[in-house]
């Protein structure tokens, strides 16, 4: 069967300012929140600190046990291996695996196991170290990095502290729920590496038999992969808050933060916040939270988190003076017991970014994340079954003040093909929970341009501008992809954790989707972007080629007197001329893109958008 590149969970979606009703459907990606049981964290030099207590890099030193309970006729066992090949190229951001070290890595590979289809038994395979004694050491954690790619596999780490007698269960995914009911709690796709902290001390601090063992279970579906490295059993220190996600969001938003707003659609109040887990053995006290944006500061506080909790430590209804501009924010945050210069402060601080614009609105923060933190994805026309010609992607947008909007702004991947189609829409969110794709207003079918690829985005604009009252909508496009010969591939920005709501997907022949991203469609906002300007009241003029090189021809069989000006998409004018009977522009100087081409004279008006690719 052909895989679905995103999750599939059942979750009620409850977003909008629009009176709708809630309705419950399938996600495809569940938002990345936090489990009191495991934490996944990025890399940060102050763990690389901690107190080693034990630590294997699969370079041979420690001896593992691969056992396997596959009911596949065809056996899938754990591995250990150095070579890159041996784990499958799932996503560009996956292959090779980056782990710290780079002598070994162990390996269970579902998708590149021999005759591995739906249905045919599942792969249920353990990696089990050798006994471990840890009698000295009270309070401990289990580290590791690792890599996978999820399509309803459970795995998860599993810790015995007498010998293997009894284990205690740690999920990192789960397709059947146990203790994330709704299914697996990450990104399909891991970071890489993921770093992964658990705390152990419950089952073996100070036992002198500790056992680890890393399970798969494929649950009989073809699966993708998990590549584990550099398991590491740590001393957990006394004093270390970690800063885990940070936020700044409209206080009307319910959670939806955008990467650009435009200065008419800024809200009223912002709420500025943190995450924060208590990694240390003792409770945090004091907690302190300074968000610096340059310009103006957030600040929050919460009096203590106890060990192993997490809290949100925010400024409700902050009423900052925002400007057009770029705000680069950075989110510190402290406690009693640890305070800046401390030896575990390296993961108590974080980037976070967003920018305030005259005309684009923008869900996702592509142009201006943090480069250490983003995390992308892509959805496509080859992302699903049946979404080859008419999947329709959305993005969720409140409009604060009445505004016009001319159409959208689809970010491209560098793999997407050119030759595809694009109709762009505006739809309420009400119908869009409805499955009913009628839109507010449309678009004609725009063809994706080699132009569009190589600048890594498509502008495609409405029929007409259509001002936009007070509400919430979905941006939307639909694309076509001839079959898959032209394939679109939008990105699809993961870096900041959304509301379920915030992205929507539909699939023709199936229903609509939840999609908990920010996915790269941006409204166009303002009315010179070109919507509604393919015109001809002026009988007799033509323009060719289109799309063209830089040179372009106009053609007046009538002979009359006209005026030439061309605009490019915010509206300058770039070049004029005067018309008889055949004009050439040159608009080669002026950079690849979508400009309008009017003609003016006493009976009226040519106007037509042309491409220079």
């Amino acid at each position: 069967m052909k895989k679905i590149y995103l999750s599939i969970l059942s979750l009620a979606i409850a977003v909008g300012a629009n009176a709708q009703q809630t309705t419950g459907k399938k996600v495809y990606k569940h938002e990345r929140g936090v489990s009191s049981v495991a934490h996944a964290v990025k890399p940060v030099a102050n763990q690389e600190k901690a107190t080693v207590l034990w630590g294997d890099t699969f370079d041979g030193t420690h001896v593992w046990t691969a056992i396997n309970q596959n009911g596949q006729s065809v056996p899938a066992d754990w591995v250990t291996t150095s070579v890159d090949a041996d784990m499958p190229n799932a996503a560009p951001s996956l292959f090779p695996f980056n782990s710290s070290t780079s002598n070994g890595y162990a390996l269970i590979n579902s998708d590149g196991s021999a005759g591995n289809t739906d249905g045919d038994g599942a792969i249920v395979a353990q990696y089990r170290s050798e006994m471990i004694d840890l009698t000295a050491n009270a309070a401990v954690v289990l580290r590791f990095n690792h890599n996978y790619r999820w399509w309803h596999e459970d795995r998860g780490v599993r810790v015995s502290g007498d010998g293997g007698f009894t284990w205690t269960e740690y999920p990192i995914t789960s397709d059947n729920g146990g203790i994330f009911p709704n299914g697996y709690p990450n990104n399909q796709n891991s970071l890489n590496p993921q770093s992964e902290l658990l705390n152990i001390s419950a089952v073996a601090g100070g036992q002198d038999s500790v056992m680890l063992e890393f399970y798969y279970n494929d649950n009989d579906f073809w699966g993708w992969y998990w590549a584990v490295d550099d398991v590491e059993i740590i001393e957990q220190p006394a004093d270390d808050i970690v800063l885990l996600s940070s936020y700044f969001s409209g206080s009307t938003n319910g959670g939806t933060e955008y990467g650009q707003t435009p200065l008419t659609q800024l809200d009223a109040s912002y709420d500025i916040g943190a995450e924060v887990w208590n990694f240390g053995t003792s409770d945090a006290a004091t907690v302190g939270l300074v968000a610096d944006f340059t310009s103006f500061q957030g600040t929050g506080a919460n009096a203590l988190i106890v060990s192993g909790d997490t809290a949100l430590v925010e400024e409700l209804a902050a009423t900052p003076a925002l400007a057009v501009g770029v705000y680069n924010g950075t989110y510190t945050v402290v406690s009693a017991g640890e305070l800046p210069g401390s030896a575990e402060f390296a993961d108590n601080v974080m980037s976070r970014n967003f920018e305030v614009t005259n005309d684009i609105y923008a869900l996702d923060g592509l142009d201006n994340n943090p480069a250490a933190t983003e995390v992308l994805a892509n959805i496509g026309t080859a992302s699903f079954n049946g979404g080859e010609d008419g999947l329709v992607v959305g993005a969720y947008y409140q409009i604060k003040a009445a505004a016009d909007i001319s159409g959208i702004r689809v970010m491209l991947n560098a793999n997407t093909v050119a030759g595809g189609d694009i109709s762009a829409s505006l739809k309420d969110t009400s119908t869009w929970y409805l499955n009913d794709m009628s839109s507010l207003v449309s678009s004609a079918l725009y063809t994706v341009t080699a132009a569009d690829v190589s600048q890594g985005y498509a502008d495609v604009v409405f029929d007409q501008v259509y001002n936009a009252a007070p509400n919430a909508y979905y941006a939307c496009a639909e694309l076509y992809s001839n079959g898959n010969t032209n394939d679109i591939i939008v990105i699809d920005d993961e870096t900041v954790a959304q509301p379920n709501g915030a992205s929507m997907i539909y699939i023709p022949g199936d229903q609509v989707y939840t999609n908990g991203t920010a996915i790269g469609v941006r409204m166009l906002m303002g009315d010179q972007w070109g919507a509604g300007v393919d015109e001809n009241t002026l009988a007799g003029v033509s323009l060719f080629p289109n799309p063209s090189t830089g040179i372009v021809t106009i053609s007046n069989n009538n002979n009359f007197a006209g005026e030439v000006a061309v605009y490019d998409m915010l509206g300058k004018v770039v070049a004029t001329t005067t018309l008889n009977g055949v004009t050439t522009l040159d608009l080669t100087g002026n950079g690849t893109g979508v400009y309008i081409v009017k003609v003016s004279s006493d009976n009226g008006s040519f106007i037509e958008r042309v491409v220079i690719k």
